[in-house]
C-alpha cells in the first residue's frame, strides 16, 4: 500500500500510480494465479472490518488494499475515513459518490457514479479480489465493477433476510449473484444462498466478524466511555441506533419521532447515533438535533453523535441497559453483550435472532412498554444475559483470509454456474 494519494477530478476518487495495470480481459485466459492483493471496500462506520482487514494484512501470502467511500468521507456522518486511518490502516483511495439530496433519486444516481468511480480504483490498484459485506450501494457498485472486470468478488454476510427493507434485500441478494465467494454468517443463511442457485463450494460459513472485538474485549472500557462523555454510572443507559426503511422516507421522520417520544418517561443517559445516508436520514437527523435541544430535566444526560469510533460504540453497547432503534447491532452485536434491544418496525424482521429482543411497531406506547420490560423484567433480563449468539462461530476474520490465501484463481472460480 502507498500513503501517496493523487487527486482525480474525472472520477471522484483520490489515487496513487501502483505501476502499469493489467488488462481485465486477459484474467479468464490465465492459468492460475493467487488472490495476492485483496482490495477492502468499506463505506459506513457500522461495517465490522476490522478483524478482517488485520488478518489480510498479517497474513503473509496477501497484501491489502483499502478503498473508503460512502459515509466515511461525508462530514454529516463524522468523516470516519479519519477512524480507519486510526486504527492504523492505509486508505489506498477515497472514492465520493455520495450525492447531496435526501432522495431516493440520489441514492440511485449516488449507485451509478460509485460504479464508474470503483471501475477506475480497482485498476490502479491491480485487484485480484474484492471484499465487500453487507447490503449498501457501495458494496453493490463495487461487485458490479469488479464482475464485469474480472475480479473475483467475497462477499461477507451474504444471505441475511430483512423483510422489512426490501431494497437491502435485493442489494444484498444481487451481491450474491455477483459475488464468486461467499461468506455467510450463519448456517441457515448459507442455505439462502444456496437456494439463491449458489454452488455450495463457494460458500463458507464463518460468523460475523464484527463480533470478533467483542469476544476478545477489543474495546473502550465502559468506566472510560463513562468518564468521556459525562454519562452518570449510577444511571441506566439507554442506547438509540434508527435508520429510515427506504420503501417510506417520507416517514422517516414521524417514526424518529415516536421513538424518540417513548423515552419521555426514561430516568438516566440516552446516547443517540444519527441515522444513515438512506433515503430520510437527514429527516431523522433533523429529529434527534431538535428532541435533543428541548429533551426534558428528567435525563441525567442526552448526547448525539454523528458517529462514533467502533470501539468507543462497542463500549457504549457494553454499558448499555437497554437499545433501541432498528439497527443491525441489536440483533447481530447486542446478544454478545447480554444488551436487551428493543427492535422497532419491519427494518430487521426475518433476521435470525437470539433471545435479547422484543419487536414492536413505530408507536411510542409499545415502545415505552418495551423499554420498561428491558429494564425492569428480571426474567427477560436474564434470558437476554444468558442468551448465545447465533452470529457468533470464532474468529471470522482470520478464517476469511486464511480461506482467501489458499484460493486460487481460474476459470472455475470466474465462471458461475447457477444450480438450478
Amino acid at each position: 500500500m502507498k500513503n501517496a494519494r493523487i487527486p482525480n477530478a474525472t472520477n471522484g476518487v483520490n489515487t496513487s500510480e501502483k505501476g502499469p495495470s493489467r488488462r481485465s480481459d486477459t484474467r479468464l485466459r490465465d492459468p492460475l494465479r493467487y488472490m495476492k492483493n485483496v482490495t477492502v471496500v468499506t463505506g459506513t462506520r457500522a461495517e465490522p472490518l476490522k478483524s478482517t482487514m488485520e488478518a489480510i494484512e498479517s497474513n503473509g501470502d496477501l497484501s491489502l488494499s483499502l478503498i473508503a467511500t460512502g459515509m466515511h468521507l461525508s462530514p454529516q456522518h463524522g468523516l470516519t475515513v479519519e477512524d480507519l486511518q486510526n486504527q492504523g490502516f492505509t486508505v489506498d483511495r477515497e472514492l465520493h459518490m455520495l450525492l447531496e439530496g435526501d432522495t431516493s433519486k440520489a441514492m440511485a444516481k449516488s449507485l451509478g457514479i460509485g460504479t464508474a468511480s470503483m471501475a477506475e480504483a480497482l485498476e490502479s490498484l491491480e485487484t485480484d479480489v474484492t471484499v465487500v459485506i453487507g447490503d449498501r450501494d457501495e458494496g453493490l457498485a463495487a461487485a458490479l465493477a469488479s464482475a464485469h472486470m474480472n475480479i473475483p468478488v467475497a462477499h461477507i454476510h451474504g444471505g441475511d433476510v430483512m423483510s422489512g427493507s426490501i431494497i437491502d434485500d435485493s442489494i444484498r441478494h444481487a451481491i450474491t449473484k455477483f459475488a464468486h465467494i461467499h461468506y455467510p454468517a450463519t448456517e441457515q443463511y448459507a442455505e439462502n444462498i444456496k437456494k439463491l442457485g449458489e454452488e455450495p463450494w463457494r460458500i463458507q460459513v464463518v460468523g460475523s466478524p464484527g463480533l470478533d472485538a467483542i469476544h476478545a474485549e477489543e474495546y473502550t472500557p465502559s468506566s472510560q466511555v463513562l468518564d468521556t462523555y459525562g454519562l452518570d454510572d449510577s444511571e441506566p443507559l439507554a442506547l438509540v441506533v434508527q435508520h429510515p426503511l427506504t420503501t417510506e422516507p417520507e416517514n422517516a421522520a414521524s417514526q424518529m419521532k415516536e421513538t424518540l417520544s417513548a423515552l419521555d418517561f426514561f430516568e438516566g443517559n440516552v446516547v443517540i447515533v444519527y441515522s444513515n445516508a438512506d433515503a430520510g436520514g437527514k429527516r431523522m437527523i433533523d429529529v434527534i438535533r431538535s428532541w435533543e435541544s428541548q429533551s426534558t430535566a428528567s435525563f441525567e444526560a442526552v448526547r448525539s453523535f454523528e458517529s462514533l469510533p467502533r470501539e468507543e460504540y462497542l463500549g457504549v453497547m457494553a454499558s448499555a441497559d437497554v437499545m433501541l432503534g432498528n439497527s443491525s447491532s441489536g440483533v447481530v452485536e447486542a446478544p454478545s453483550f447480554g444488551l436487551p434491544a428493543v427492535d422497532i418496525g419491519p427494518r430487521q424482521t426475518g433476521r435470525q435472532r437470539a433471545e435479547n429482543t422484543i419487536s414492536v411497531e413505530h408507536d411510542a406506547e409499545a415502545i415505552r412498554s418495551a423499554v420498561e420490560k428491558c429494564l425492569n423484567d428480571d426474567e427477560f433480563r436474564e434470558r437476554a444475559v444468558d442468551c448465545e449468539n447465533p452470529y457468533y462461530y470464532g474468529g471470522a476474520g482470520p478464517a476469511i483470509a486464511t480461506d482467501l490465501a489458499r484460493k486460487s484463481i481460474d476459470q472455475r472460480l470466474l465462471q458461475k454456474k447457477t444450480t438450478y
